[in-house]
């Protein structure tokens, strides 16, 4: 477990659909992380430096094991 963070903190509560509380649990097991908030700081993360590589002109692309890419249009 980690240290208690200096930097002050804010409570947010959620209302989510079970299924998508579910996907947040498999997820933050699947990546070994201490909470559901660590998830979704991790994926705000992601999500806020492809958006800003989006916006200065980055293409996203995926490319599977055979070799294949394809665009990643979801921002």
């Amino acid at each position: 477990m980690r240290p208690p963070r200096k930097r002050p903190k804010t409570r947010l509560n959620l209302d989510m659909h079970p299924e998508v509380k579910e996907q947040l649990e498999k997820l933050r097991d699947r990546i070994h992380a201490d909470s559901m908030g660590e998830v979704i700081r991790r994926a705000l993360a992601v999500y806020d430096y492809l958006h800003c590589e989006q916006s200065n002109g980055a293409t996203m692309v995926i490319r599977t094991r055979d070799g294949t890419e394809k665009g990643l249009p979801i921002l």
